[in-house]
């Protein structure tokens, strides 16, 4: 694609294709159409917003989920359990600090709040596992004790 086929777009000014019919930059319309205002002259910059930008998901929304759901997981095991548990919460505590910070920039509140809600199921759930396993070992402690 040579210089001659190029157009710069009169919203953004990116060099743009002459077939585009939208600027992959800014997604203005290129085509004009009865409905499409012609662009001012002389002016810089965009002159209306074609697209928001995107927000990005918070830094650590999925590491928050996956380490809630690890937790859950291996409650049964207590201690890691407990681990998961409390590094899920510190991520979901570390993404709600970057969302605070930049709320124009992160979303993801809601993965970041499942995080959260999965680490606390898998804190409870190892700390319920204690007794149980206390209750396990002191059978199987008896038991041996009586020889079966």
């Amino acid at each position: 694609m040579n210089e001659d086929t190029k157009t710069p777009c009169p919203y953004c000014g990116t060099l743009v294709d002459k077939t585009e019919e939208v600027c992959p930059q800014c997604y203005a319309p290129l085509k004009q159409t009865q409905n499409t205002p012609e662009p001012s002259e002389g002016v810089e910059g965009p002159t209306k917003p074609a697209k928001q930008q995107a927000k990005l998901l918070a830094p650590t929304a999925v590491a928050s989920l996956v380490l809630g759901i690890l937790s859950i997981n291996f409650s049964s095991l207590i201690i890691p359990g407990f681990i998961l548990a409390a590094i899920g919460k510190r991520k979901a505590n570390e993404g709600f600090d970057a969302i605070a910070a930049n709320p124009d920039t992160y979303t993801g509140a809601g993965m970041l709040n499942a995080g959260r809600i999965t680490s606390k199921v898998g804190l409870i759930l190892s700390i319920v596992m204690i007794p149980i396993w206390i209750f396990y070992i002191a059978i199987y402690a008896i038991a041996l004790s009586e020889g079966f």
